[in-house]
């Protein structure tokens, strides 16, 4: 569906990263990356909410809560929980099982200024890239460090949309996300944005209305005047 964006008239492109880019990590590797992260900080036997807890990207307050119950300092157990999803998330990319959706390769067309911005951690974005040969296709990633205080900054705070726009030069850039954050964040920044409809996201309810709701990135280069 069409936004009060003018397609065409954008000066950049801005794509989340794990779910439009490259396919999501695999729920079950995460989850095992969270049982090692915790056996690293001295929890023997986690309790199964907190493993659930430490899976995705939680914020400040979670993680404090969960580091007071387990007896353990914050911004260690942070670090481990990090260094483990790395692991488990660069070796699922190894493997090819967390690779780039198909229409992927449409990336090399844009000839607009592009920056990806996710909750993921830097390294991880940029590991993923160069594995996929993608990286030469962006210009600027902007993620998290692998500390609690970059929790604050993740979407949809539009922190890293703000400093992508900055470092790419650009003020009217397009943003491309997945999720309601996305559409949250993008607003914040005060962008249009489309949000992308990958299968993972089938019947997906949004609390919030994008611009433009579609299914690959074929629409997205459509919005920006090239040839999907």
């Amino acid at each position: 569906m069409g936004g009060a964006g003018d397609p065409g008239g954008y000066d950049g492109l801005l794509l989340d990263h794990d779910g439009v880019i490259v396919t999501l990590g695999d729920r079950d590797a995460l989850t095992r990356a969270a049982e090692t992260a915790l056996r690293r900080a001295g929890v023997a036997d986690p309790p199964a909410d907190v493993v659930e807890t430490l899976r995705i990207s939680v914020d400040p307050a979670e993680l404090e809560t969960a580091a007071t119950r387990l007896g353990v300092e914050a911004a260690a157990l942070w670090r481990h929980r990090d260094d483990a999803v790395a692991e488990a998330l660069t070796a699922e990319a190894r493997a090819g099982r967390k690779a780039p959706y198909r229409d992927a390769d449409l990336l090399r067309e844009v000839d607009l200024p592009l920056g990806v911005v996710s909750n993921n951690q830097t390294r991880v974005v940029e590991f993923v890239l160069e594995r996929y040969d993608l990286r030469e296709a962006v210009e600027t990633v902007h993620a998290r460090a692998p500390n609690p205080e970059s929790l604050a900054r993740k979407k949809p705070a539009p922190t890293f949309l703000e400093e992508s726009m900055a470092a790419l030069g650009v003020e009217n850039p397009l943003y491309v996300g997945d999720s309601e954050s996305d559409v949250v964040a993008g607003r914040r920044a005060g962008l249009d944005v489309a949000f992308l409809r990958r299968p993972h996201r089938d019947g997906y309810d949004l609390g919030v209305t994008p611009d433009y709701d579609l299914d690959g990135l074929d629409g997205v280069l459509g919005l920006l005047g090239a040839p999907g």
